[in-house]
């Protein structure tokens, strides 16, 4: 359908709705209503009743027991009847001394550290090069460094750049913490003294 947009004629605006309303509902039965706020109270304060007869009901038959127990001064059979027979266990057993002495069994810590060094592994490399710059690196940082050559199960070589001996854990301690510091992650190893 077509129009004609030139010869346009306006249209009335809708009249407008006078400002009286009509009251379709009707009041009469509001007087008979309670309000919503007194249903909800109702409601909570007939469940706080029930909660507290509920409760007052269910009077565990143990703290009556107790009760009673207190009032007439008699204590329970199991409480009177309390024996102890691991002292008559302990004093006939029969105990089996070993026939060699303690100290051969057991190393002292100082004499078991004595067996024992710390090193660091600060890297591991497949090139040879690489393995002896990073040995430069380290001497530089005042630290005792060396290349270990490992040939692997697969056949590959590796070049373990390490760090140490340490006999002392505080040297062992510091010298991780200057590794780390300049950006070398490191590994701790333990080995037997030579």
């Amino acid at each position: 359908m077509s129009r004609d947009y030139a010869n346009k004629t306006r249209r009335k605006p809708p009249a407008k709705r006078s400002n009286t309303r009509t009251n379709s509902r009707k009041t009469t039965g509001s007087s008979t209503q309670s309000p919503r706020w007194m249903w909800l109270f109702s409601g909570y304060l007939l469940g706080i009743l029930s909660m507290g007869l509920l409760h007052l009901w269910q009077t565990p038959q143990q703290d009556i027991s107790q009760a009673i127990d207190k009032v007439t001064g008699t204590k329970s059979v199991q409480d009177a009847k309390a024996e102890f027979i691991f002292y008559t266990q302990l004093r006939d057993a029969e105990i089996i001394v070993p026939d060699t002495p303690p100290d051969a069994l057991r190393k002292t810590k100082s004499e078991k550290g004595q067996d024992e060094v710390f090193i660091l592994q600060a890297g591991s490399f497949k090139n040879p090069q690489d393995a002896d710059s990073l040995r430069a690196n380290l001497l530089l940082l005042n630290m005792n460094a060396k290349v270990e050559k490992v040939s692997s199960s697969k056949g590959g070589t590796w070049h373990r750049v390490l760090v140490g001996p340490f006999q002392s854990s505080s040297k062992l301690a510091s010298a991780r913490s200057t590794l780390l510091q300049n950006g070398i992650d490191n590994l701790v190893l333990k080995r037997p003294k030579k």
